[in-house]
């Protein structure tokens, strides 16, 4: 992974700028661990999250970046120097399922920097 993008994205999990939710990148709520690195690339790039809401019985916003909306899209993975799109940890768990699972971004940022 690259250093200096690692660095960017731990700094921003740990600064209470984003609010944890799960299932996808990010949802009305907050961000997975993976949205926030999303996240990072939009302020830098420009690019600008997609915003669908369904109008099914119970209708649901949508956030997507790139057409991604659970795992990291192409364009992120490749820009932050990661070889898998749902990054694993020890070759045991994603960061998604670490985030799913209720592992806070403090504890998923120290992971982060001790595995890539």
């Amino acid at each position: 992974m690259n250093s200096q993008i690692k660095q960017q994205w731990v700094t921003a999990l740990r600064s209470n700028e984003y609010s944890q939710t799960q299932g996808n990148l990010r949802s009305p709520n907050g961000f997975c661990c993976l949205g926030v690195l999303c996240d990072v690339y939009a302020k830098q790039t420009g690019n600008k999250w997609i915003i669908q809401l369904t109008e099914d019985v119970i209708p649901f916003t949508y956030y997507y970046f790139d057409e991604a909306s659970i795992t990291l899209p192409e364009s992120v993975k490749k820009w932050a120097g990661l070889h898998m799109r749902n990054p694993v940890i020890k070759e045991e768990l994603s960061l998604a399922e670490l985030n799913d699972a209720g592992k806070t971004f403090e504890e998923i940022a120290q992971l982060i920097e001790e595995n890539f």
